[in-house]
């Protein structure tokens, strides 16, 4: 095990690792992707769908690594498609996996992205007509149809056009040059806050009495995130966009609780990412003494402390001064004094009967001899979501597929 941690198979580019001509990396701080734990949550969302999934990498793939999460699932069948936020994004799934699977990009882009995008074949979502002829003259241009997907607004604000549009488009796009609508979809705004659905009840019924307005045919109908596949089978339809809750997360704590209460078959989620860095140095100061920046802590004893080589650049957030734990040794200890940009300091004193060393592991997110940081913990403290805790690590930062 200790070999892992001091070897990889292939060059990682990035500030955190600098490669010797042994092959051995030193690796200040990374982060070990568990393969078994990405097959089981997906396997647990193909039993309780029993339909095709949409799998959300964007975002870096939440944070784990888009190309290592593309290398463990490109071969699973019920992965209908990718669904990535930028055409990068798009190009580099594409890299890895050269199936014939649909990548449907989700976020914006502009004309020399639509470009790329109608191009390579990749579909698209278009929220408004203007952007259905913009793709459509840039795919006559290029002799292709351009693939789309059109965003339905029924709630969020987000990008998108009104269900009225939505209907006059479908009842006409016999008349849309170079363009073929492959799918439309609209986004839940209100289902993960809360344990009263109300508002997403309204949106479902809103895109339901828009679909009753024309002849949908083959075109693949979606809405489902990972908080509606959990709880309401209704808003499956033709496929199910999977995000966070392929990674080991439920959405929310309200979203956990709607879930037990309604006393469906049980889903265990397991957390895919685990987070490492190494010790920089041990030093002990004085009692009185400060601690970083701001003087927001000083020592009430003779203090030992360790010096941990990440901060709020690689996505350890500021907000963890002074609140957030990590775990040396098997052990919590806390942080002390803020978190810097590329560093912060954890108090280890009451650590007694073993050695503590420049170079040891200790653990920022994960679990070990039965202690855990849990990304849900980290968010409480940051007053934020699991989400942001994940998806804000530095890219740079080496992931291990373990």
């Amino acid at each position: 095990m200790e070999e892992l941690h001091g070897r990889i198979s292939k060059r990682t580019a990035g500030s955190h690792g600098i490669w010797f001509e042994n092959g051995f990396e030193i690796m200040k701080t990374y982060i070990e992707i568990n393969k078994a734990n990405l097959l089981h949550n997906l396997e647990e969302f193909r039993k309780l769908t029993n339909t095709k999934i949409m799998f959300v990498v964007k975002a870096n793939a939440y944070g784990h690594g888009l190309k290592e999460v593309i290398e463990i699932t490109h071969t699973l069948p019920y992965i209908d498609h990718y669904a990535v936020d930028s055409i990068e994004e798009a190009l580099l799934v594409r890299e890895i996996d050269k199936s014939s699977r649909k990548i449907l990009i989700i976020g914006w882009m502009d004309t020399d992205q639509l470009k790329v995008a109608i191009a390579n074949g990749f579909e698209m979502v278009a929220p408004s007509l203007d952007y259905i002829k913009l793709a459509g003259s840039i795919a006559k241009e290029l002799k292709t149809k351009a693939q789309v997907h059109v965003k339905v607004e029924t709630g969020t604000a987000r990008m998108g056009m009104a269900p009225s549009d939505v209907v006059d488009i479908m009842n006409r796009r016999d008349s849309l040059k170079s363009v073929e609508i492959t799918g439309m979809y609209s986004h839940f705004a209100n289902i993960e806050d809360t344990t009263d659905h109300s508002y997403a009840e309204h949106q479902l019924s809103v895109f339901n009495d828009m679909l009753g307005k024309f002849d949908h045919g083959n075109v693949l109908k979606h809405f489902s995130c990972s908080a509606s596949t959990l709880l309401f089978p209704k808003t499956y339809f033709d496929i199910v966009r999977l995000g966070i809750s392929a990674y080991g997360f439920w959405p929310s704590k309200p979203t956990q609780v709607s879930f037990m209460e309604q006393e469906k078959m049980s889903i265990s989620l397991k957390p895919v990412m685990s987070w490492f860095a190494k010790i920089a140095q041990v030093k002990t100061i004085a009692k009185g003494e400060p601690v970083g920046y701001g003087l927001t802590y000083k020592t009430f004893e003779k203090t030992k402390i360790i010096i941990i080589p990440v901060g709020y650049y690689d996505g350890y957030d500021r907000k963890f001064s002074n609140s957030a734990t990590v775990i040396v040794n098997g052990a919590k200890a806390p942080v002390r004094g803020r978190i810097c940009m590329n560093m912060f300091m954890v108090d280890v004193t009451h650590l007694k009967g073993f050695s503590i060393k420049a170079g040891d592991r200790v653990v920022l997110l994960g679990e070990e001899n039965g202690e855990r940081i849990t990304a849900d913990g980290l968010a409480e403290l940051a007053g934020t979501i699991n989400y942001e805790i994940v998806s804000r690590i530095n890219p740079l930062i080496p992931r291990i597929i373990v």
